[in-house]
């Protein structure tokens, strides 16, 4: 993709996990974005709700990733029960991620990821090849601490019911 006379190379990857509890429990779980969310994750460093409404949620994230602090605005647009659309605004970049659930017959939940990242920036374009696997690795992480602690709090409702 060219952008007047300079090509954009945007950060692109996929990421597939299975979690151990059914589509409407993970929908209902990972689109209840709330400030605290910052206690899970390292790079988070502070979300703050704008607004929410039965089918978008409007906040702005703090993140620190690689010793650059950045801020982003997000919208996020649900489509229940198994799908929802984040999109960031921020100085440093753009990005556009989507999510969708795939039950499966025995109870698990297939998480399909895919993201794309536009980096703003000369040396943040220019660099972007090189950095893409470990942006990867870093949301991979996020993507580990998030599921287990889903899957912990699924079991833990499971154990009450």
């Amino acid at each position: 993709m060219r952008e007047g006379n300079r090509k954009i190379l945007s950060i692109q990857f996929e990421i597939t996990k299975e979690i151990s509890a059914p589509p409407e429990f993970v929908f209902d779980w990972w689109t209840d974005l709330r400030p605290d969310d910052s206690e899970l994750v390292k790079p988070l460093k502070k979300r703050t709700i704008i607004s929410r409404t039965q089918d978008t949620i409007h906040l702005q994230d703090e993140e620190e990733m690689y010793f650059k602090r950045m801020t982003f605005d997000v919208t996020v647009a649900l489509e229940p029960p198994l799908r929802w659309v984040s999109e960031y605004s921020g100085k440093s970049a753009t990005a556009r991620s989507e999510y969708l659930l795939t039950g499966m017959s025995n109870g698990t939940t297939t998480l399909s990821y895919k993201t794309k990242i536009e980096p703003n920036g000369f040396l943040t374009r220019t660099f972007s090849p090189l950095v893409t696997p470990f942006i990867k690795r870093v949301f991979e992480s996020e993507m580990k601490i998030f599921i287990q602690t889903l899957e912990r709090e699924f079991a833990t409702s499971n154990v009450r019911n």
